[in-house]
């Protein structure tokens, strides 16, 4: 599905609120570890009484002076108030540096959940770009450590609650040396907040271009720069001094960004400084004259120069901590937004695959399709194609023909505009897609290999069948290789992850995915393109043992080449939303059409005799 920009920014924007999403991770807390939330609590609570009796410790220290008690009595009252200080002061560190550890395992889960929805989520999804750019938005939401919205959000809600009650409590202590002082307090920092809201906001105008900016620096740094598989080309082709002046021009572009952010942080900065400082000459000027005119004591002084210095710093704690529940707020509806997307309904379906005779039957049925859903471009326009139970059939033609489109629609990743397609004679929507996906065995051109075990590779099972696996990698042409080599169904792929592992050529890697698919023995056997990287001579070789392990099963070979024809009962020639031409290769090549002009254009790069013994 094609959108505007605009259009996708509108069809999955959120606009969920700092509140509302507080109460979405904090919900989650509550449903996967309920004793974060009793750790949250007793830091804001005793996080907050701490600096209140930091600053009650002075005054008690003076009073006791002035009123001149005895040394024990001063060494056992400040014993007391020490030891209770020290208590509420070990109470909110165990219960943050708890809370931390258990905050970093829920966002190591909050990441998982996000990977599982992409596989839940229907497939145009997966393919649609502004669905895509959505979830690693929604990825860096939960994946920057302490940078991550998860962290803002969650640490910035307990921060802002600690520092208002803090605030709250200091403003009590200020309201008893002058109503008329604290007013002027509360005022001078609401304009402070004003000045720190506006600063956030100025701030916001960078985000677009931050943004922008670390994608070029992310694919330059990391897809060319840091890549081993860009190593060749970046040597072949010269690339090198090419790369570093990108690198030095977007390195010198995030300077200067950097720069005008942080002249503007700076104004903003030198302004609420200025506040700051004519607020407390005021508080201070008016404490002294205070203590001058008697109204003060030398503790009272103390204890309320003590409440205007935290006053201030509470203030400006406050003000971060919004700041930081904002910017969370923004990212987490990426998050939301992603993780709200619809999902694929798997087991809706009254008809079960165990009912079809094998092997199956395959009909396209008066088939439309598009990817925009407008109908305007149009890859298929009333399809029609029935492929016979057992039968196996070549699908080509040029690139952009609807090949891979056709493999899209066939195995259930998207369903047709117009039309239907059965299986077996039934609707495939009367199937549940959890057991649809069952009828295939399907090698795509794009090859998947994690890296893991051969054996989870192979079968992705946790209880596979050793003699099973071993025998599909015979019958794909590498169990003697593998046994050669020393690897087992224990070994690694990827050298990456282990100094042993194990690493394919690209015949060898398509072997391997026949060997899955042959593990899988599904009734259906779908080869898209799997050998595009390949020579025709090494990709007759591939589709010559695809071909043996048909027997039984209904199979289709799709290729913008030839070499999968002479396997095949019929070649069916696709072009222009539908098909061009269809028959065996004899009898293309006698009808003297486009098919037999794409055989002869791709005939002339080999030897005659080679091409009809190697490849046809």
């Amino acid at each position: 599905m094609k959108h505007t920009e605009t259009q996708s920014e509108t069809q999955y924007e959120k606009h969920y609120n700092i509140l509302q999403n507080i109460c979405y991770y904090f919900g989650y807390y509550r449903r996967s570890i309920p004793v974060f939330l009793w750790l949250c609590l007793a830091e804001i609570v005793f996080g907050a009484i701490q600096p209140m009796l930091s600053i009650y410790l002075p005054k008690l220290v003076v009073d006791l002076v002035v009123k001149g008690v005895t040394r024990q009595r001063m060494w056992l009252t400040l014993g007391v108030f020490g030891l209770l200080l020290l208590s509420i002061q070990v109470v909110e560190t165990v219960s943050a540096q708890g809370k931390y550890h258990l905050y970093n395992t829920k966002r190591n889960d909050v990441l998982a959940n996000l990977f599982l929805k992409s596989l839940r989520i229907p497939y145009r999804y997966v393919e649609e770009g502004a669905a895509k750019d959505l979830y690693w938005k929604a990825m860096g939401v939960v994946n920057r450590g302490d940078w991550s919205a998860s962290y803002k959000m969650t640490y910035g809600a307990i921060d802002i609650i600690k520092n208002v009650i803090s605030f709250v409590l200091y403003s009590t202590v200020l309201s008893f040396l002058s109503p008329w002082m604290m007013v002027m307090l509360l005022v001078l920092s609401m304009i402070q907040y004003a000045i720190s809201l506006a600063k956030i906001k100025y701030m916001d105008r960078f985000r677009e271009e931050d943004a922008e900016l670390n994608k070029k620096m992310s694919y330059v740094f990391y897809n060319a720069l840091g890549n081993r598989a860009a190593a060749k080309d970046v040597r072949i082709f010269g690339m090198s001094e090419w790369l570093n002046k990108e690198k030095d021009f977007l390195l010198d572009s995030s300077r200067r960004l950097e720069k005008r952010k942080g002249m503007a942080d700076y104004r903003y900065w030198q302004l609420g400084s200025l506040l700051t400082l004519a607020r407390d000459i005021f508080a201070y000027a008016y404490l002294l004259k205070q203590v001058f005119d008697g109204a003060v004591g030398p503790g009272e002084f103390v204890l309320y120069f003590g409440a205007i210095t935290g006053f201030a710093g509470f203030l400006g704690s406050i003000m971060d901590s919004l700041a930081q529940l904002r910017s969370g707020t923004r990212d987490t509806n990426f998050y939301r937004a992603y993780m709200e997307l619809p999902e694929e309904e798997l087991h809706r379906g009254s008809r079960h695959i165990s009912e079809l005779e094998q092997p199956v039957s395959i009909e396209f049925c008066d088939v439309s399709f598009s990817y925009d859903n407008s109908g305007e471009k149009k890859i298929f326009d009333h399809f029609n194609l029935k492929i016979s139970a057992g039968e196996k059939l070549a699908l080509v033609g040029v690139n952009g023909a609807g090949k891979t489109t056709f493999v899209k629609l066939l195995c259930g990743m998207y369903d047709p505009d117009e039309g239907s397609i059965l299986i077996g004679g039934v609707n495939r929507n009367e199937f549940p897609k959890a057991e649809l996906f069952q009828l295939f065995s399907a090698v795509f051109q794009e090859t998947f290999l994690l890296p893991v075990t051969v054996a989870e590779n192979l079968t992705f099972e946790s209880d596979y069948d050793s003699g099973r696996a071993w025998r599909a990698l015979k019958d794909a042409g590498l169990e003697e290789k593998f046994r050669e080599k020393g690897i087992t169904m224990d070994t690694f792929f990827d050298k990456d992850i282990d100094e042993n592992g194990v690493e394919l050529s690209g015949g060898e890697t398509q072997r391997f995915l026949l060997a899955r698919a042959l593990y899988k023995d599904a009734p259906v056997l779908v080869l898209d393109e799997p050998t595009a990287a390949l020579d025709p001579i090494a990709e007759s070789e591939i589709y010559d043992s695809y071909a043996r392990y048909t027997g039984g099963k209904t199979a289709i070979f799709i290729s913008h080449r030839l070499a999968s024809t002479r396997f095949s009962n019929r070649i069916v020639l696709l072009g222009e939303g539908g098909i061009l031409e269809e028959g065996s290769h004899q009898e293309l090549m006698d009808l003297k059409g486009v098919y037999a002009e794409m055989f002869e254009v791709q005939s002339r790069y080999y030897a005659r005799d080679r091409l009809e013994k190697e490849v046809f």
